[in-house]
This record gives C-alpha cells, sequence and structure tokens, in this order.
C-alpha cells in the first residue's frame, strides 16, 4: 500500500507547477480563444465581474478585452449560478447541462428561502414571467431595471409581517438562474445584463446525454463527464477538491473520479466534449498519482493496477508529467492572476500554492472578497489590491529579480487589460 499523505503535510510545490500548466498559464496549453479558455476549465468563478477579463486573457495569449465582450455579446460565454451558489463562466454550450446536474445540491438553499422569505414556487412563476416579459420587449436588461419591474408588479411585499425585499431580490435572481429561466450575458459597464436563459443548448445537449438531473438515468454519467473535464482542467486534484468546487458528498465526487479514469480510457463520441480533448481529438485520459515527501516532494503516478491509498489519491491528465519536464521553465514563471482566479479558488487544498500567512494577504478580512495575486516559482509572493501597489508576502520582496519579475508581469497585462 502506498504511503499516504498526511492532512497536515502541505503539498508539493510540484503539484502548483502542474496546476499551472493544466490551467493553460502556459503557452503549451493556453486556449485559441477565451471560449475555449472557459471550456477547457468547464467553469471559471466570476464572482467579480471586473477580474473576469483578467482571468480569460491570462489564459489566452492572443486575446483582447474586445474578444471577451464579443464572446458575451455573442451569447458563447454566460455568466451565472450553475453550482456552488456562486457565480461562474460557462461557455453557453455547457451551462444547462452543468446546472441541471448539480442543481439537487442547492434543494436545501430554496426550501429555507421559502421558508424564510416566501419565496415559493408561485412567487418564482410570476417574477420569471415579468423577467421574460421585459426581456422580450427590451432584449437584455440591467439588474436594476428588473428590480424595479419586480418591485412595480407587487412581488416585494412583506412576509409574515416583515420587510424582506433585499433578500427577496437575490433569491429571486439567484434561483430563476439555478432553475435555467434566466442567466447573465452581455456586459455593459460593471454588470452583465439579464437573459433569457431558455434557448441556450438544452440539459440533453450535454456530454452525458439526456437525464443528468439528480435521480436520472444519465446522472452519474454527468458527475463523471464534470469529474473529468475538472481534473483535466485543474489537475492534480483530489476527491475533496472536486467536492469543494461542486458540493458534491465526498464519496460521490471520488466515485466520479473514479468513472472519470475509465471514461478517459472509453472511445470519443461526436459530442464528448471538446475542452477535454487533444488536438487530435481523442479524449484525453486520466491517471492517479500520489504526492509524496512534502513541500519539497514531488508527485508519482501510480502504475496501472497499483493499490490506491486510503488517503491523498490525486487525478490529472495522463501527459501532465511530460508537460511539467517540457515546459517546467514557463510554469516557473512569474503569473500575474485577478482577483478570485481559479488557480487560487478552484481547490479545497491549496498549499502548495500558499500557507496561511499567504491566505490572509489574499483574503485579510475572512469576507471572501480576495485579491490579485502575484505566483512565481509555484507560490504566491505577493497580492496587488486593485488601485494599490504591492503587498509583498512576509513584508518585502524575497529578492531584486523576483521584484523585477512581477513588476514586468503586472504591467503586461495591465497593458493587454487597456487595450
Amino acid at each position: 500500500m502506498t504511503a499516504a499523505r498526511e492532512p497536515s503535510v502541505p503539498l508539493p510545490r510540484e503539484v502548483s507547477l502542474a496546476r499551472i500548466i493544466s490551467q493553460g498559464l502556459v503557452t503549451a496549453t493556453a486556449a485559441p480563444d477565451v471560449v475555449q479558455a472557459v471550456a477547457h476549465r468547464l467553469a471559471i468563478q466570476g464572482q467579480q465581474v471586473s477580474a473576469v477579463p483578467h482571468a480569460l486573457l491570462v489564459r489566452t495569449p492572443q486575446a483582447t478585452p474586445a474578444d471577451v465582450e464579443a464572446a458575451f455579446a455573442q451569447g458563447l460565454l454566460v455568466r451565472s449560478w450553475p453550482m456552488r451558489g456562486t457565480v461562474h463562466i460557462t461557455t453557453a454550450a455547457d451551462h444547462h447541462w452543468l446546472r441541471a446536474a448539480l442543481m439537487h445540491r442547492t434543494d436545501a438553499w430554496v426550501r429555507r428561502s421559502e421558508s424564510d422569505y416566501g419565496v415559493d414556487d408561485a412567487l418564482c412563476e410570476r417574477a420569471a414571467e415579468v423577467a421574460l416579459g421585459l426581456i422580450g420587449d427590451q432584449g437584455p436588461i440591467t439588474r436594476s431595471a428588473l428590480l424595479a419591474a419586480w418591485q412595480e408588479a407587487g412581488l416585494m411585499e412583506a412576509f409574515r409581517g416583515e420587510d424582506v425585499s433585499s433578500y427577496r431580490r437575490r433569491h429571486l435572481l439567484v434561483r430563476l438562474q439555478r432553475e435555467g429561466i434566466l442567466a447573465q450575458g452581455p456586459r455593459s459597464g460593471n454588470e452583465h445584463l439579464v437573459i433569457d436563459a431558455r434557448p441556450l443548448p438544452d440539459a440533453d445537449c450535454g456530454p452525458a446525454g439526456a437525464g443528468v438531473a439528480h435521480g436520472g438515468d444519465g446522472h452519474r454519467a454527468a458527475c463523471a463527464h464534470i469529474a473529468h473535464r475538472y481534473a483535466v482542467g485543474h489537475g492534480p486534484v483530489s476527491a475533496e477538491d472536486l467536492a469543494r468546487w461542486t458540493t458534491l458528498p465526498k464519496t460521490q465526487a471520488a466515485r466520479a473520479l473514479a468513472d472519470a479514469v475509465e471514461l478517459g480510457e472509453d472511445p470519443i463520441s461526436a459530442d464528448g466534449g471538446a475542452s477535454a480533448v487533444d488536438s487530435a481529438g481523442t479524449r484525453l485520459p486520466l491517471v492517479r498519482a500520489v504526492a509524496e515527501g512534502g513541500a519539497r516532494g514531488r508527485l508519482r503516478v501510480l502504475g496501472r493496477g497499483e493499490p490506491a491509498p486510503r488517503t491523498g489519491l490525486l487525478y490529472m491528465r495522463a501527459d501532465l508529467p511530460d508537460l511539467l519536464a517540457a515546459h517546467r521553465a514557463a510554469a516557473q514563471a512569474t503569473h500575474f492572476l485577478g482577483s478570485f482566479d481559479e488557480l487560487h479558488v478552484g481547490y479545497k487544498d491549496r498549499s502548495c500554492l500558499t500557507d496561511d500567512d499567504g491566505e490572509r494577504l489574499i483574503c485579510p478580512a475572512g469576507n471572501g472578497m480576495f485579491r490579485p495575486i502575484l505566483v512565481d516559482r509555484g507560490r504566491v509572493v505577493a497580492v496587488r489590491p486593485v488601485g494599490e501597489g504591492l503587498l509583498w508576502k512576509g513584508g518585502v520582496a524575497p529578492s531584486a529579480r523576483v521584484e523585477r519579475d512581477v513588476n514586468r508581469a503586472v504591467t503586461r497585462m495591465e497593458r493587454r487589460l487597456a487595450r
């Protein structure tokens, strides 16, 4: 039996370098356009609207902010709540099947919303009717216009004698997107306009086929596809990482990753998901690996048939060790990443990227608001709050070389974002 990594032992820096490659942050794995940059990750967190272009441009070397705007304006990308109660960016093609496969994980939230604020099915139907009527008349609408229409329609009335309008507004916005009625599309200023999500490719058009909702015949297959796409675009990852990313129970996440290994061995079908295939159109196989030796340790791929450890099992694309060997220098380079970047927020175990002091630097108030980060040699070395200067981990730059490379990385990205 392979010795498992103790939970308190940090993942090796090697894992961080491998994740940088999987995340498309080096030329060899970068995307040809911003739509593929999203598709290669399956979903990219979009909590902060202003950070979305940064997340896409850093994974698409030839793209400009205008390309990001065009992708949303043309309906190729959407912003919504497809999973985890957190705003994410997905492709239009992936939106509904991913949302449907994971929607059951917010059922408890729906029940609380109904009991606490009166956001029941009848209210949602009325809110949807108002929203779709307004969009039908005007096209994509601002959030403020939609909220005003709901207010005028009498949907913000007191519930059990209390003013719950502030809660109702948010809960209606989230629930109607959770249920696939609304989404967010073209950007106007610092918001994405609300659109009718019903014309997007439906949930039966995804790679797992029909019945992907919980309890349906295709649900397990859909979870395997989610796990495969996640491992290809984020790996190395654990069942705990996938569970946090999707909110699936850990046991189900582990089964989905095991299914994903088998999925990668199957011949690819016509609808198999372009983001999880190589340049020849073959689905990328996954391998299992373990992290050994702590922070200065290494990744080791398990041999075929080798028993898995009880804990600490990781999954990644099979060609990742070769990619890391060939492109280590590019992975070790300095990377300037925006707030809420998937390299940081896309995992439960981020110990390969930073330590507790680094986490406090990234999110000092503990309120879920993350700062843009600078990563060098696979580790966070500084943050750069929007509109402020660099804040170094440890208080000072670790070396003149790091200071120089960090400033160059910031300047390059700011120029790209300003184009």
